[in-house]
């Protein structure tokens, strides 16, 4: 008899810590995952328990905790039924069908922008807010064109979502004027929604919608300043504390440790700095970078010194907005700083956040560093991602070492004279 037991998928911890509350099945030794709506943290679940318990750092009240006891005690019982079921009708049956009429149940009609609304909330209550974040501008936009199209609606049923229609979004968003990767983000966003919304019971009656809609991000060109500019940048005399001062500063910092994302920068805090090592888990790809603290560094963190948990007064948690939103606010008002500083330095690249990521990743690969080095140093998540990264700086050195061999034909050597 196949076997039923809920536990928390381990393998997919969420930034906020928590894992995917499942029912596990297995039967003729298959394993079949059903996840639940619920993501818990893992004190909340004892081994073999049937009940969720609540904690404080939980993300769901006690009364939400003792609702979600009832539904999973109700759906334990109904797959219990199930399996008793299929084992009475003495026929083979596969660990699939065991989780069927669940699937059917859950088949009923959707609106596609209260859909997104339920998933942005969600996400919000999952600590997820820059996916929420990216949902919202995607509702706006989808909100927009659908207004477009007939006046008289504000919302449409998922089933009227087909490749027409998609492609009818894309060219809206082209006519606003987008750039290739901006209408890819927006088209990402919806396609990762419409196929949340088939997990989650839509029946689509066509083909998926999106299967020749091209949603890749398009290559840019990668920016870096060279090292003079890194010395004017940082020898700028700026009134200490400035708006300018603080965003020169994050891009030195940013430099100074690996390539640091401004995200990790706002969200460190001061115990990620242990006996001069610096550890912290990039945002982006988890994974653990560890930096010796040099100089530098220390200097920036002795310049900032607070009494808050944070190592850059970046964060204020006494605030009533959102970590995440004064995260963003403080991403546009550091870029907006450097912005001006690119002109007064008359730098020919525009200073950003990330082009201090560029700079370290292209000063690096010029110092010879390895960039299997580079790669673990900026904690990408393989080293492929690296050597795209680093593909237009290669030809760059191709190209100079092509001048270099030319060059070398003028001097007197005797290969040269012989060539010559």
């Amino acid at each position: 008899m196949a076997s039923i037991k809920l536990l928390l998928n381990k393998q997919r911890m969420l930034n906020n810590g928590t894992f995917p509350l499942v029912f596990q099945f297995i039967h003729r030794r298959r394993k079949l995952l059903y996840y639940t709506k619920y993501h818990i943290f893992q004190q909340q679940l004892a081994d073999g328990a049937l009940e969720v318990e609540y904690c404080e750092a939980s993300l769901y009240s006690m009364k939400e905790i003792k609702e979600i006891n009832r539904e999973l005690k109700r759906d334990y019982k109904r797959f219990q039924n199930r399996i008793l079921e299929l084992e009475r009708n003495n026929e083979e049956y596969l660990v699939d069908d065991i989780v069927e009429f669940k699937k059917k149940k859950s088949h009923r009609s959707y609106l596609l922008m209260q859909y997104i609304e339920t998933q942005i909330s969600y996400k919000k209550k999952m600590g997820k807010d820059g996916i929420a974040a990216a949902y919202h501008s995607t509702y706006i936009s989808l909100k927009k064109y659908i207004g477009m199209k007939s006046a008289r609606k504000s919302d449409i049923r998922m089933e009227e979502i087909n490749f027409s229609f998609v492609v009818g979004y894309e060219d809206y968003l082209n006519a606003q004027g987008l750039a290739r990767n901006t209408i890819n983000y927006y088209l990402r966003n919806f396609r990762t929604i419409y196929n949340s919304s088939i997990r989650d019971g839509f029946k689509p009656k066509s083909e998926n919608p999106f299967t020749y809609i091209q949603t890749k991000p398009c290559k840019t060109i990668k920016r870096a300043i060279n090292k003079d500019d890194m010395k004017k940048l940082s020898s700028l005399i700026l009134p200490v504390h400035s708006g300018m001062d603080i965003a020169r500063d994050m891009y030195l910092f940013s430099f100074y440790a690996q390539g640091m994302a401004f995200v990790d920068i706002v969200f460190l805090k001061k115990k990620n700095i242990r006996d001069g090592i610096l550890s912290y888990r990039r945002h982006k790809s988890q994974q653990l970078i560890h930096i010796v603290v040099t100089p530098q560094m220390q200097e920036l963190i002795d310049k900032y010194a607070n009494d808050s948990e944070y190592v850059f007064p970046i964060i204020d948690t006494s605030l009533s907005t959102s970590i995440y939103d004064q995260y963003r606010l403080a991403l546009g008002r550091v870029n907006r700083y450097l912005k001006k500083i690119t002109f007064r330095l008359n730098i020919n690249v525009r200073l950003t956040t990330y082009t201090a990521r560029h700079t370290w990743a292209t000063m690096a690969y010029y110092c010879e560093v390895h960039p299997g080095v580079i790669s673990e140093a900026m904690g990408h998540s393989s080293i492929t991602v690296t050597e795209t990264y680093l593909k237009p700086f290669k030809n760059k050195k191709i190209d100079e070492a092509n001048v270099a061999v030319i060059s070398s034909l003028k001097k007197d050597c005797g290969v040269c004279k012989f060539l010559i």
